[in-house]
């Protein structure tokens, strides 16, 4: 009788304890961090990821797998562009804050200084933007939100071949992606038949943008490929090239400088202007109009998709898959990465998929600014249909 009165209170402690330990787990919040640059130059970005990852909040809740979801938000702009920054504050929240992810990471240099604080602590980071195609080597906890910045230069190739072009100038910002960019675009278009007339890498805290716009107009290319950081920067450049009449005399074709949601940053000078990314405000599709119109709601009528908001939304969807997979367990990094290898859904920038690479399989528009009765709108000429990442077989 002893025997089996023991045997009752131990099972009854049991339940007791795994009772207690699902009640925790219901309560338990998973914080994630997001790293960007939420002032300074560089502000447009940082706004664009707070209002996507706000807006799939509003459309999903914060409660996930029986957790509740938590956003810890640190700005990564100091006014140096230093990388170091990026990884302290990475640092930071997965060692004060206890996240469990991580998120955002605009420029190339933060993402690779924050690879060593991912590995350590087996945190999957989300780069909702950042693009050079050796950061996924970097850790096997990177997923990529964006592009590997080769598809589009050698997609603006490829197309502005197709439009006759055959005397091509490169004008890209002074750093790793913008290399990058410049000898993927020279590489594909020279193999098509084209000559590269003149380059330019031009350095990231430039203001006075007339000095290439002269260089340019003095090389007679046809088509320039564009590579510049959005905000200020971008506006700069082309009002620059506005101003020495490149915008009206060649094709000019660039990624995230003009985007939808700062197209009230132009004048005039902007029409015309041509890029090549995975996304378009105008895209007429259930999942972007619904974007939109909470967009609008909570951020006000100038509010509208880009590429830094999409990166974000994505990216938060992603991690609430992650979340899912893990309910009831502690939440496991390597797990959660591996249980979204493969995922596709219905995204606003259209069909998309995780390749086994962390890299993803999506459509790239090319798009051009025009005016319209709501004023200035990037409207999608072509679309390059599922788009196979560099190394996605792997």
């Amino acid at each position: 009788m002893s025997t089996f009165l023991g045997r009752l209170v131990a099972a009854v402690a049991l339940t007791a304890l795994v009772a207690t330990y699902q009640a925790a787990s219901a309560e338990e919040t998973i914080k994630i961090g997001i790293v960007g640059p939420f002032s300074g130059p560089f502000a447009t970005t940082g706004t664009g990821f707070r209002q996507g990852l706000e807006a799939y909040i509003t459309q999903h809740g914060t409660d996930v797998g029986g957790r509740k979801v938590q956003l810890i938000y640190r700005d990564s702009e100091t006014g140096s562009s230093d990388p170091s920054v990026a990884k302290r504050l990475a640092q930071e929240l997965v060692v004060n804050d206890n996240v469990a992810v991580l998120g955002g990471f605009m420029l190339t240099p933060e993402a690779a200084a924050a690879a060593p604080v991912a590995n350590e602590a087996k945190t999957p980071l989300f780069l909702f933007n950042s693009a050079t195609p050796a950061l996924l080597g970097m850790s096997p906890y990177y997923i990529r939100m964006g592009q590997n910045i080769i598809q589009p230069a050698e997609l603006g190739a490829t197309w502005s071949h197709q439009q006759g072009k055959s005397r091509g100038y490169t004008a890209t910002a002074d750093y790793a992606p913008g290399h990058i960019v410049e000898e993927a675009f020279a590489a594909k278009f020279v193999a098509e038949g084209g000559t590269i007339v003149g380059k330019d890498r031009i350095p990231l805290k430039t203001v006075d943008f007339a000095p290439f716009a002269e260089r340019i107009a003095n090389a007679n290319p046809d088509v320039l490929e564009v590579f510049i950081t959005p905000g200020a920067p971008a506006v700069g450049f082309i009002k620059a090239l506005a101003a020495r009449g490149l915008t009206k005399k060649i094709l000019i074709i660039g990624q995230g400088e003009a985007e939808d949601n700062d197209l009230h940053l132009y004048d005039d000078s902007v029409i015309g202007f041509h890029s090549i990314i995975y996304l378009s405000a105008a895209l007429d599709n259930p999942e972007n109009n619904a974007l939109k119109a909470v967009l609008k709601q909570k951020f006000g009528p100038d509010a509208a998709p880009s590429a830094f908001t999409i990166g974000a939304y994505d990216g938060l969807h992603i991690m609430y898959q992650m979340i899912e997979s893990q309910a009831g367990k502690p939440f496991d990094g390597a797990a959660a990465v591996k249980s979204v290898i493969g995922y596709s859904w219905k995204s606003p920038r259209g069909p998309v998929t995780i390749a086994p690479n962390r890299e993803l399989i999506q459509n790239f528009y090319v798009r051009e600014v025009e005016k319209k009765d709501a004023g200035l709108q990037n409207v999608v000429i072509k679309t390059f249909e599922q788009v196979q990442p560099p190394g996605s077989a792997k």
